[in-house]
């Protein structure tokens, strides 16, 4: 199937090596990693994904604090 898509840049950025390293096809690249993706989706369904909690550094405002927040998006100077 032909299609249009729009994927992150990484994604596609590593395709085209993957491509150029194989010489298979961009879209011979992009249907395998989806077809891959898909499967682990399934396997995955219902079950939650594990991931590595990583410190973002340290809170430079008070989320709890709507009008804190807002008026920090509004300031250029941060």
């Amino acid at each position: 199937m032909k299609t249009s898509l729009i994927i992150d840049d990484r994604v596609y950025e590593d395709a085209k090596k993957e491509s150029a390293s194989t010489g298979r096809s961009l879209s011979e690249i992009i249907s395998q990693w989806s077809a891959l993706g898909r499967d682990l989706w399934k396997k995955q369904k219902g079950k939650s994904i594990p991931f590595k909690a990583i410190s973002l550094g340290e809170q430079k405002v008070d989320l709890s604090s709507r009008k804190e927040w807002m008026e920090s998006l509004d300031d250029d100077r941060t």
